[in-house]
């Protein structure tokens, strides 16, 4: 099959949109790698919140989901500084795999709640909008995905503000580049733990809730995407949550280029072989620093 410029062009157009959902969801991951040292593999399962959130808003209430992107992050950073008290706080201090397996049941009792609250079932978020393509000359975009985009941009523009232009993210990156010294200007680290995961989780289930509008809604959702993010974390920097951003649309761009080449079943693989070359020619990734 040929495939045209015209072709290239629209994929990567799509490879952006997507991409930039991706980038939420692993930017929330960076912001918690990078202050605490803990590799949170919940991080999908919060998303997976956020996006059942959106859901049960529309349907019970009626709430348009760009309405409900509030409500998602509050009840889920909610739910992220509840986790880190209760189970993240006590494992700081323990061997990586103690780490691993802590985070990871907590996936599980997230991912099995939600199951048995809300059923194995797919669900989907149709608003009066959902089918609506902006026309261009050379390509259609679904306007649910063009949304996303937007608010991806915005959200990401807040939290870099945030981190870099008030008092308590300055606090949050002091934390992330040097504990002790934070400590000794007396930032409360506790404090800024808990507000890095929830804050964390919380961008992640703004990612859930724009992924809601134009894709399937089940519990088991989180994983595919937590590897992805983790894909995304580790491709643009350790900890970074601008590699993390821009790492996002790479990723997002190479899935959908490369799918009009090869089987699109195959995409992933393609994105996950990218990933190991980044590693193995620059093992701290493209933007190897802290916040």
């Amino acid at each position: 099959m040929l495939v045209s410029l015209a072709d290239v062009a629209r994929a990567i157009v799509s490879g952006v949109l997507i991409g930039s959902v991706y980038s939420l969801i692993a930017m929330g991951l960076a912001l918690i790698w990078g202050v605490m040292d803990i590799i949170n593999f919940a991080q999908g399962d919060f998303m997976m919140l956020g996006a059942f959130t959106t859901y049960w808003l529309l349907e019970l209430a009626g709430l348009d989901p760009l309405l409900s992107l509030p409500v998602s992050f509050a009840l889920v950073f909610a739910l992220g500084v509840l986790t880190q008290r209760v189970v993240i706080e006590r494992i700081l201090q323990a061997p990586m795999v103690s780490q691993i397996s802590a985070t990871f049941a907590v996936l599980m009792m997230i991912r099995y709640g939600a199951e048995a609250a809300f059923g194995p079932f797919t669900r989907r978020v149709v608003t009066s909008y959902t089918g609506t393509v902006l026309r261009f000359s050379w390509t259609t975009i679904p306007l649910t995905r063009a949304i996303a985009f937007s608010i991806s941009l915005v959200v990401a523009a807040l939290l870099y503000l945030f981190l870099t232009r008030t008092y308590v993210g300055l606090a949050i990156r002091a934390t992330s580049q040097n504990r002790m010294a934070a400590s000794l200007m007396g930032i409360d680290i506790r404090r800024m733990y808990m507000l890095a995961f929830g804050i964390g989780v919380g961008v992640s289930a703004v990612g859930g809730t724009l992924l809601s509008t134009f894709f399937p809604i089940y519990p088991e959702m989180g994983g595919f995407f937590c590897l992805i993010a983790f894909i995304i974390v580790v491709f643009g920097g350790f900890g970074s949550i601008f590699g993390a951003y821009i790492s996002g649309i790479i990723i997002g761009v190479t899935e959908a280029v490369s799918a009009l080449f090869i089987s699109p079943t195959l995409k992933d693989v393609v994105a996950f072989l990218l990933f190991i070359i980044i590693i193995l020619v620059k093992p701290r990734g493209l933007f190897g620093a802290r916040m």
